[in-house]
This record gives C-alpha cells, structure tokens and sequence, in this order.
C-alpha cells in the first residue's frame, strides 16, 4: 500500500521544512542546502520524493511548488505554528482559562510565535515584574486592558504618560473602582487630564485576561482555571504577535466607554 500524503510529510522533518521553505518561493538546491543546514545527499532524496507525489515540480535548476504543494503548505503552516505556540509552554495552556479569547483569535494562536514567561519572583513579590516594568518603559504606545489591581498601576502609568508615552487604559468596573478611591485618586485624575492618555471602563470585563498591546511587546495574563491569580504574563516580541495582541485588546475596547471625568463616578 502506498504511503498516504500525510504520511509523506509528517514522518520526515526535512520533507516537511522543504515544503514550508517552498511556501515563500522557488528555492535552488544550494539555497535548500544552507536554509535547512543540509547536505545535497541527504535533501534530494527528500525532494524526489515529494516530486514524485506532484507536491513540488522543477524548472530547470530551480524547485518550486505545484499547485497542489501550495494548498498543502498553506495549510501546514496554521497548524504547525499552533502547535509551536502550545507546545512551548503546554503547562500554562493546559492550567489557564482562554474562554475570553474570542474564537476568532484563538484559531490564529500560532501568530503569537516565540513566548516567554514572566512572573514575580518571591523577593519582589509585592513589586511590579521587573521584565513587564523594563519593557512598558521603553514603549512609545501602551495599551492594555488591566483585569486586576495593584497598588503601583496608577503612580506607575500616570509616571509613563508623564515620559511621553501614549497610554490607553481599559478597566473592569471592580477595578475601577479602586483607582478612583482616596489613595489613588489625585493619580487617577491627573493621569486623565493629560493629552497623551485615554481611561476606560468595560462592564462586561471581569475575569478577562490582562493584555497588554505595546508597540514593541505583547504580554497576556490568563486566570488560572483553578488556583488564584498569579500573574504570569505571556510576553513575545514578534511582529505577529503584537498585532495579535492588538486586535484582542481592541475588542474589548469596542464594548469600553471612555471616561472624562472621575467625579461624575
């Protein structure tokens, strides 16, 4: 019996990285050789293979896909970049929430590519993550959604509107409610008045992960299915992964009423 085309590709890793490295053009067999880190000997017999199940054809010194190639390729690359994505980090999928990512999203979750973890350590944890503090100071854009409190959050975004940066804030209702208490209502207020920042408040936000949208991170922080909250951010720094972050803040930006004025609250 004939091996099968899923059988074709997925048995052989070079198989597979010569069709994903034919998805982006016509490649010649020393261009082949260096991408893949490769020899002639063991790459060609790879590629007779796939020519000869009609997925790649050659012109003349060159190898590119048929057009039966592409449709398989297209259709490789969504699925071994998720898996890429969950594999990396299987624990903290397998332990969080995603429900309040919408499914839209979720069916893209392999544009996240390469994530770190960060999270408090025990001796700074009642600070700010370092690694989320570094990086929020070096944005010149700052979006987030913020799904919990912390003492810091209005003296340290008031202190990064204050360097430049433009700072949108969306806020749960519960959450809100503690910016504009006593102790962090002059912050609250002075951080509104500035022409760089922008306060939210989302009603139907609690429990949503805290995201953050940055020019130059993305960051989110599921709730754990069980435990308490403990938060571990998800930080990347790819181009894909800041605009996924950036259409999961927006949203839950579009169902946010911006505010103005926090006597009126």
């Amino acid at each position: 019996m004939e091996d099968s085309l899923l059988d074709l590709i997925f048995l052989s890793e070079k198989r597979k990285n010569v069709l994903l490295l034919l998805l982006e053009g016509p490649k010649d067999i020393n261009t082949i050789k260096k991408t893949l880190k490769a020899s002639a000997t063991s790459v060609q017999p790879q590629i007779k293979m796939l020519k000869e199940k009609h997925l790649v054809v050659q012109d003349k010194d060159a190898y590119r896909l048929s057009e039966i190639g592409k449709i398989i390729a297209e259709k490789m690359k969504p699925l071994l970049d998720t898996l890429a994505v969950l594999e990396e980090n299987t624990d903290y999928w397998a332990d969080r929430d995603i429900s309040k990512i919408p499914p839209f999203l979720l069916r893209r979750i392999g544009e996240l590519g390469h994530c770190i973890i960060v999270e408090p350590q025990i001796e700074h944890m009642f600070e700010m993550i370092p690694e989320y503090v570094k990086n929020a100071e070096k944005a010149k854009r700052f979006e987030a959604l913020i799904s919990y409190f912390h003492p810091l959050f209005p003296s340290f975004y008031l202190g990064l509107a204050q360097k430049g940066t433009s700072v949108s804030l969306i806020l749960p209702e519960s959450i809100l409610k503690r910016w504009v208490e006593d102790d962090y209502r002059e912050q609250t207020r002075q951080f509104l008045k500035m022409e760089n920042t922008r306060l939210l408040i989302c009603k139907d936000c609690e429990k949503t992960p805290n995201i953050v949208a940055a020019d130059n991170f993305m960051g989110i922080s599921l709730f754990p299915k069980d435990a308490a909250f403990d938060r571990k951010y998800l930080i990347s720094f790819e181009p894909g992964a800041l605009a996924w972050g950036k259409e999961l803040h927006d949203y839950y930006e579009q169902n946010s009423e911006q505010i103005k004025d926090i006597d009126s609250l």
